[in-house]
């Protein structure tokens, strides 16, 4: 293992608390302990510097963030859920407290995946649930496709597991946007990345980036302003690398053969990855359920996070995967069918 060993050391950007006030139910609730945080760093296969974080104590439940976000898209629910579990998460290469690498190419979902799993390796974490949102969907498939065993289920939330270009915002002319966006940054990338400074000030693109994710009406404003400066702030090369990635990702194909239980979760107002995706691999995971949040956007876990924490619980009791048990292997809803081993993911 090729760790720094600054565990204790403070990150530049720790887990944003997020604006929203706890729920009725947690109100006027004191627990006797503050869920231990700890903070680190690890070296990835190449070196880049890789920041996590592991908050509370118990078994572990695994977050993992969508393209250019952070882990404050899973904010509410490590808050909830590191009363009673461990709740890691980890800055992918090129994110927040993590280094980019000189090599922006070696920024892929293959490679994303290898780097959690240094991150568990360090944290001496043998095995857990993975939760995944958006594009943390297929970092956590391509987990279990090169981990299956250290996998006991999965929570896949506003995902798809075809190219998102395809269908994103319930059209392909994304892909038409992208190309434009990529030709542009191999023209002059001094320029595109000046241009994409200016649109901090833009009203429109902050509008256009809170439309697209969230539900306006039940998200706290704070909290999707927080979101859009993330964006902006993010270098364009490294975006371009990383939806090239994406999109170059298709997990349809060997989706029939995992073999744990997965809790699938749709938005049913989700402009950006439209719910039809998720019940595309609901039908195609044998042993899974589809979960869909009413009035929830691409971000139903930061819209409604009490009803979205109740979906989580509810799936956790049903695989046995509390504190002091033993998790079970399937979930009641669907059998659990023939092992089919998975193929390798088709990407670029």
């Amino acid at each position: 293992m090729t760790a720094s060993r600054s565990k204790n050391t403070h990150p530049l950007f720790p887990r944003p608390p997020g604006a929203r006030k706890p729920g009725l139910h947690e109100r006027g609730i004191s627990t006797p302990d503050t869920p231990r945080v700890r903070h680190g760093y690890v070296k990835g296969f190449d070196g880049t510097r890789l920041f996590y974080s592991s908050e509370g104590e118990g078994i572990p439940l695994v977050f993992c963030y969508g393209l250019v976000c952070s882990s404050l898209h899973w904010t509410y629910q490590i808050q909830h859920f590191s009363k009673k579990y461990r709740t890691i998460w980890f800055d992918y290469r090129g994110h927040h407290n993590s280094a980019t690498p000189k090599n922006l190419k070696s920024i892929t979902l293959e490679n994303i995946a290898r780097d959690l799993n240094t991150v568990l390796e360090e944290l001496h974490v043998s095995d857990a649930v993975f939760l995944g949102h958006s594009m943390g969907v297929n970092v956590v498939l391509e987990y279990y496709r090169q981990n299956p065993d250290r996998v006991k289920g999965l929570i896949l939330a506003n995902g798809t597991a075809r190219p998102p270009l395809e269908n994103l915002f319930k059209t392909n002319l994304s892909q038409l946007g992208f190309d434009i966006l990529k030709k542009a940054q191999g023209l002059s990338p001094s320029l595109l990345k000046k241009l994409w400074k200016l649109q901090e000030k833009s009203s429109l693109a902050r509008s256009m980036v809170a439309f697209g994710g969230f539900n306006p009406h039940l998200t706290p404003k704070e909290d999707i302003e927080l979101y859009v400066q993330q964006v902006l702030a993010m270098d364009p090369s490294l975006l371009i690398q990383l939806i090239e990635s994406y999109n170059n990702y298709d997990a349809s194909a060997w989706l029939p053969g995992v073999e744990v239980p997965t809790l699938v979760i749709g938005g049913e107002t989700d402009k950006m990855i439209p719910l039809p995706q998720q019940e595309l691999m609901a039908q195609l995971i044998p042993n899974s359920r589809l979960e869909v949040i009413r009035h929830g956007s691409h971000c139903p876990q930061m819209d409604l996070p009490e009803l979205f924490n109740l979906k989580l619980e509810k799936f956790l009791a049903e695989i046995n995967y509390v504190p002091g048990s033993s998790p079970t292997t399937g979930i009641a809803s669907r059998p659990k069918q023939k092992h089919r081993s998975p193929a390798p993911a088709t990407s670029s």
